[in-house]
């Protein structure tokens, strides 16, 4: 069975419709103002995720911009912000975005994972391997991360023998896999 580009496309962009869900760290002593801070971080982030959660993309996107410019060392603003501008279509803006989140930290899992998307859609097929590698080497258990590097070796590069066991390591971790994944197990299987 040969699974085309569309449904691999739909599942890609299904993956990647979540936002990055905390501001993240910053290796400053906690100090009593820096507690304030840290909390108000917090509360204004959640509120920038709610926005974008409930579709005010506008708002989520001031929202996000503002809390980058307060907290220029947090990479979730920026995170959120690639994730925002690739939904929109904007390609360059979302890995000038996401660039800024690895300047801040290198192994973002989810900059990572998004870079590689954006990577594969251009036909770097190579460097988006490369991304979705790094991201798990970041977190291994990224499922996001997981599925894409799968579908890329088995769908992109023909390499379903080594999609296999991302395939089936997904389906372990995930609370909710995909009810195609059965059918994409088999057929990798078949094509070995």
């Amino acid at each position: 069975m040969n699974w085309g580009k569309p449904i691999t496309v739909a599942m890609l962009l299904a993956l990647l419709s979540g936002c990055a869900l905390s501001p993240g760290q910053d290796d400053a002593p906690a100090s009593p103002e820096a507690e304030g801070q840290q909390a108000q971080l917090a509360e204004d982030f959640q509120a920038a995720v709610a926005l974008k959660q409930e579709g005010d993309l506008e708002a989520a996107r001031d929202r996000f911009g503002q809390l980058a410019e307060q907290y220029p060392t947090r990479t979730g603003p920026h995170a959120n912000l690639g994730i925002l501008a690739y939904e929109a279509g904007d390609t360059e803006q979302a890995s000038a975005h996401f660039d800024a989140v690895l300047t801040l930290d290198d192994s973002h899992p989810v900059a990572l994972n998004h870079l590689g998307v954006i990577a594969r859609e251009a036909g770097e097929f190579e460097a988006a391997e490369d991304y979705y590698r790094r991201a798990l080497d970041a977190d291994p258990n990224h499922l996001p991360a997981m599925l894409n590097l799968a579908f890329l070796l088995d769908i992109y590069l023909g390499r379903p023998g080594d999609a296999l066991p991302l395939y089936e390591q997904y389906q372990s971790q995930a609370t909710d896999p995909n009810p195609r994944l059965e059918d994409w197990i088999f057929d990798a299987k078949n094509r070995l």
